[in-house]
């Protein structure tokens, strides 16, 4: 979307040079029983506010951002870009075919859960796992030929499993830090073929605060899995098309493929199952903590199924995306040494029953 997911998740180097996220001047001063090292943990597959910290690869498997020190990109998505990066029709499917297109009604709420969860492993041992849940109501307030406006409300946070793993006096905080976030609002916009656009959030007391953060990039995240792209040509069931994104910034080079293929079709909706790689070359990297001379390439994949209607949000997505980073160092003897940091995160959307 924009370029688009799987989107991607963000990833950032090593945990060993990352820094914890930047919490805002004006957040109160009080404890807080999720600490900056679990929404850091978190933060690896969540978009950073801000300058890039780290190499970030969106859930569309567009690359945004580079190395420390390397300013995020602006908005925009590959398909109001470079056309070349448009999606693309491989197969066009069995007849009956037809130009696919959503249809949203005006002023209609639809409710959804969305769940990111985080896994980490270095050298065989797992660690830096989290999960967050957002529960939200969806509403297209401007339908138009030319897209729909929607407005995404957050109506309950969750972070399943983190109260049972404090004493009680801190699961009682943070149940009421996380009702605090409630009522964070955003606009969106969707094009007719289901390209979503920037998120945009007002200024509130709500915002303020790592845990009202990562709840805001957890949103704008899942923006890309809430809905498959259609091409502009006419397709029927069974085909498949891709987009394929080649870019160079700031002397990153990068490549994402995401390949798509409807699996059912009905009148009112069917199925879409989504493939993404993601590649980026081993290139010289400068960070807090690695020797001079030290590189970093980096792998993905990633699978994602959408059940689909034509005139609403998908009322079901799932899947997940692994990254492997793989970073080479030379020590003082000149003896060289890998670092494999594999990041796994698992995307789910579900419509509450």
């Amino acid at each position: 979307m924009k370029a688009w997911l799987l989107f991607l998740p963000v990833l950032m180097l090593a945990s060993c040079t990352k820094e914890d996220p930047k919490v805002a001047k004006d957040e109160p001063k009080k404890a807080t029983p999720v600490t900056s090292a679990d929404l850091g943990s978190f933060n690896d597959f969540l978009p950073p506010s801000g300058g890039a910290t780290g190499l970030a690869v969106k859930l569309d498997g567009s690359v945004e951002g580079g190395l420390p020190g390397v300013d995020e990109p602006g908005a925009g998505g590959a398909a109001a870009g470079n056309p070349d990066e448009k999606l693309k029709v491989t197969d066009p499917g069995a007849e009956p075919r037809a130009a696919r297109k959503y249809a949203f009604v005006v002023n209609r709420v639809d409710k959804r859960v969305l769940t990111i969860s985080q896994e980490q492993e270095r050298a065989g041992q797992k660690g830096g796992g989290l999960t967050l849940a957002l529960t939200l109501d969806f509403k297209p307030t401007k339908v138009q030929p030319s897209g729909t406006k929607f407005e995404a409300k957050v109506t309950n946070v969750d972070l399943p499993g983190a109260a049972g793993s404090v004493p009680p006096a801190q699961a009682a905080q943070l149940k009421k830090e996380l009702a605090a976030v409630n009522g964070i609002t955003g606009t969106f916009d969707i094009s007719p073929r289901g390209e979503a656009g920037e998120v945009s959030f007002a200024a509130d007391a709500k915002m303020q605060g790592q845990l009202a953060e990562a709840v805001v990039q957890g949103l704008s995240q899942m923006l890309e899995l809430i809905l498959p792209p259609f091409p502009d040509q006419p397709i029927g069931l069974g085909a498949k098309w891709e987009r394929k994104v080649e870019k160079s910034e700031q002397g990153i080079q990068s490549t994402a493929i995401h390949s798509f293929t409807l699996r059912e079709l009905t009148g009112e909706g069917g199925t879409i199952d989504a493939e993404i790689k993601i590649s980026v070359p081993k290139r010289a990297i400068q960070a807090k903590g690695l020797p001079p001379g030290a590189t970093i390439a980096v792998e993905g994949a990633g699978k994602y199924t959408y059940a689909f209607r034509f005139d609403r949000l998908s009322p079901k997505v799932n899947g997940e995306l692994k990254l492997n980073q793989h970073i080479e160092v030379t020590d003082q003897t000149g003896k060289k040494q890998a670092i494999d940091d594999v990041q796994l995160a698992k995307h789910t959307i579900d419509t509450p029953k």
